[in-house]
């Protein structure tokens, strides 16, 4: 059962969502390359994007046992979405065809109805046989009971003029052509999200975006108009941006909590749409607060098998792994000039930490980076630490915390300047390592960014980047999984998250320090394997998989 909420189901006002389907066909043995008419019959096309010509296949096979009022053929007529397609009469022996044209309809899913005519006395007699079975001399209806008369008529195929199947009645099993739906789909996605905002639920929705673009998707941009505590200062798709959804899609970049108030700011968005909300989580356990969030949604997709996992033994809709896309314009400046530009040193070797403040600073775990530093002994010797965040100006007991660690470790810089995209992407590029001994993630998008630059990563070994983090792409830290002793914002007391192991993280750093042949060995099977499973290309195609489903329905 779905969570108890005040909030309306999803499918209200939604379409119906059914496979392209018939009723009133039936099969048997007389002739198993085709089915049979009982008296009428409709056949529900896929939705389509343009006007097809079609073809019914079919049959007029007399049968060795109709005689007397079941000899001869019925005639048949055909109607699409009530306007009659043609009729026969007198038939011959042998197969007929019926050509009609079908298009977009109000529904998008056109309807063809087929009705036997000259059988009406013949199916009394098939209903009086049944009601007259004990009857004295009710035996002598028993054989209209078969309705041979019927079985004369046979639909073999629905077929394109370009003979395309769309559905074929010899295979009993499953008549319906899927692929058929799939090619001739109209597939597009409103995306909706905080387009221009500087968080990581923003660049969810930009990284679907470059996916969809590279998959030829067609797209609506939809900027959401709910409280957003980051700056609104990314104008990467600003030209782009819409105000309406004119896809059958919509996929939502939201937290979960917040999906309450998406029919407030946005009344008619979900209506008459199938609604995606795109979801990550950091934890085991999704928490049950949120799943009321459900309700909004007929399915959701979250970036990591980590992810799914923790949603999917909840949730009462379907969950799917929608990994981010991440591609972007590598900074083709100096090594150099990018420390330069951000007052780096220009010799040492540098290891990054970049996270927001606003995503739990007990959580992205900067003090690990920090004592692992310390550990490490490199502070004096030519090495660096990076400590970069945003919204420092929001978080300022997690701000005067770092500083006063900052301050008592030789070789460990803050940088607290909110940066755009393409800056990040340069202070990314300045630095030789990432080092992120985050306790939990639901993807890691600056690790994949990272690798994606061909940088080697020291990352905890649990959580989402353990899906893409291997010895051969960077060095997994060890790390045990500890109970969260108190609540941090949506991480409740009680649930587990990981303790990365120290020690192991600062031999990784002495190791990359002294080896720069490993790092760049790492760095560019990391920036291989980036650009192989999470390419814009590859995501893309999955959505494109999954919208050629969606749209059979």
């Amino acid at each position: 059962m779905r969570s108890a909420s005040s909030s309306p189901p999803a499918a209200a006002g939604a379409p119906a969502r059914r496979l392209a389907h018939f009723e009133g066909l039936f099969f048997d043995d007389f002739a198993p390359d085709s089915a049979w008419i009982r008296e009428s019959c409709l056949v529900r096309l896929p939705p389509l994007a343009e006007t097809v010509r079609f073809v019914v296949r079919g049959e007029y096979r007399p049968h060795p046992e109709a005689r007397g009022a079941e000899a001869g053929p019925p005639g048949i007529d055909f109607a699409v979405d009530g306007r009659s397609a043609g009729e026969l009469r007198s038939l011959p022996a042998g197969p007929f065809a019926v050509a009609f044209t079908a298009g977009p309809s109000p529904d998008a899913s056109p309807v063809l109805r087929a009705r036997l005519r000259g059988t009406g006395w013949t199916n009394f007699l098939a209903w009086l046989g049944r009601v007259a079975a004990a009857w004295p001399g009710g035996g002598a209806l028993q054989r209209f009971r078969q309705q041979n008369r019927n079985r004369q008529i046979r639909i073999a195929r629905i077929e394109t003029e370009a003979g395309e199947v769309v559905f074929d009645f010899a295979n009993r099993q499953g008549p319906f052509s899927a692929a058929f739906a799939r090619r001739r789909a109209h597939l597009g996605l409103n995306i909706a999200g905080f387009l221009t905002a500087d968080l990581g639920v923003a660049e969810s929705a930009r990284a679907m975006i470059r996916a969809a673009d590279a998959a030829g998707l067609s797209t609506a941009l939809f900027d959401l108009k709910l409280h957003c505590k980051n700056r609104r200062g990314d104008p990467t798709y600003a030209a782009r941006l819409r105000e309406d959804n004119p896809y059958p899609v919509n996929v939502v970049h939201l937290d979960p909590p917040a999906s309450r108030d998406l029919d407030h700011h946005h009344p008619r968005f979900r209506a008459g749409r199938y609604n995606i909300a795109y979801w990550a989580w950091e934890l085991p356990e999704f928490p049950d607060a949120w799943l009321p969030a459900c309700d909004y949604f007929d399915e959701i997709w979250c970036p990591s098998d980590f992810t799914r996992e923790a949603v999917a033994i909840k949730s009462p809709v379907p969950v799917l792994t929608m990994p981010h896309s991440i591609s972007f314009a590598r900074p083709a400046e100096p090594l150099a000039a990018l420390r330069e530009r951000f007052g780096l040193p220009a010799g040492a070797y540098l290891f990054l930490c970049l996270f927001d403040l606003n995503s739990y600073a007990e959580r992205k775990n900067p003090r690990g980076a920090l004592e692992a530093f310390r550990r490490s002994g490199l502070g004096g010797g030519g090495a660096g630490l990076v400590i970069k965040v945003q919204n420092a100006a929001a978080n300022p007991d997690d701000l005067a915390a770092l500083r006063a660690s900052v301050q008592s470790l030789p070789g460990a810089i803050l940088l607290t300047e909110t940066l755009s995209r393409a800056d990040t992407y340069a202070l990314e590029a300045a630095c030789d390592c990432l080092v992120s001994l985050h306790r939990a993630e639901g993807f890691g998008f600056v690790v994949a960014e990272c690798m994606f630059l061909g940088k080697p990563v020291i990352s905890t070994d649990w959580s989402a980047t353990a899906e893409y983090v291997t010895p051969a792409t960077g060095v997994p830290v060890p790390a045990r999984l500890v109970p969260l002793e108190k609540n941090h914002g949506p991480y409740a007391k009680g649930q587990v998250w990981a303790e990365a192991d120290a020690a192991a993280a600062a031999d990784a750093m002495r190791r990359l320090a002294a080896d720069r042949a490993l790092g760049a060995r790492l760095g560019a099977a990391a920036r291989s394997a980036i650009e192989d499973r999470f390419s814009p290309a590859a995501i893309g195609a999955r959505y494109r998989r999954r919208l050629e489903a969606i749209a059979g329905w």
